[in-house]
């Protein structure tokens, strides 16, 4: 890890520290790190679209799991599920790549 040795006093209105910290706490990143990314041009990554996403991801997961147990066990009789459970997991696969490769880019 690098060593940061300098401290440079800088000035916010209240207004403005507000934004930033806000900023900082979505990023999920402290204020100094924040503001190091920011000025170096390094990309701040904010995941809160794609959470709600694999949120809802997982729950149509769990209820193509019950169908197809209730399917297998013959209290329901269904069309085949398997096509549409491939491309619910082509989906995740494809949702949580890109998640990782954003997570990735937060730490550079």
């Amino acid at each position: 890890m690098r060593k940061r040795n300098r401290v440079v006093p800088v000035r916010f209105s209240d207004h403005e520290l507000s934004v930033i910290d806000a900023n900082a706490k979505r990023a999920k990143m402290s204020r100094t790190e924040y503001l190091v990314s920011a000025g170096m041009d390094k990309p701040i990554v904010i995941l809160d679209d794609l959470k709600p996403m694999l949120a809802e991801l997982r729950r149509i997961g769990n209820n193509i799991n019950q169908l197809t147990r209730k399917a297998n066990s013959g209290e329901i009789y269904c069309v085949s599920l398997s096509e549409f459970s491939e491309q619910l997991g082509t989906i995740a696969v494809g949702l949580y790549a890109i998640q990782k490769e954003v997570s990735d880019l937060s730490q550079q």
